[in-house]
């Protein structure tokens, strides 16, 4: 079975930190589940509040700050 770069198997939850003037993004944590994706999701909107950043399940997006689109 072939993973994307970003994705290991069991790892199936990605804290991500994206880029606000390009599509690009920085990988903050690659977890085994979505309580664990939280936190440092919670961190970098902490720490970044004008940032974006989300959860995702490979292309399902879980949680994205600030809501709505981008």
């Amino acid at each position: 079975m072939a993973y994307e770069k970003h994705w290991l198997p069991g790892f199936n939850f990605n804290a991500e930190e994206w880029s606000t003037t390009e599509q690009t993004y920085e990988t903050l944590a690659i977890c085994h589940s979505l309580e664990l994706a939280r936190a440092p999701f919670a961190v970098a909107v902490e720490e970044k509040p004008d940032g974006r950043v989300m959860i995702r399940n490979r292309t399902r997006v879980v949680q994205r700050h600030p809501e709505g689109d981008w």
